[in-house]
């Protein structure tokens, strides 16, 4: 196999392993955002709690807008 085949079909592999990671990601955030109501999280994250800061980063680990 020539470099540049080898090259397509590792570019191809990478690719695919980033795809399927993110459509499982966005996925889990959509049944995070149908399921959970605004209302509990509001009353979840109500304060700087230790276990409020965990919900926090918990939901925020499964939300797909970046932190960046």
């Amino acid at each position: 196999m020539s470099a540049l085949g080898e090259a397509l079909t590792l570019a191809g592999s990478m690719a695919w392993q980033i795809l399927w990671a993110l459509i499982l990601g966005l996925a889990l955030s959509a049944v995070v955002q149908a399921v959970a109501r605004t209302s509990a999280i509001v009353r979840l994250m109500g304060d700087d709690r230790p276990s409020t800061l965990a919900v926090a980063t918990g939901l925020g680990a499964a939300s797909p807008r970046p932190t960046w």
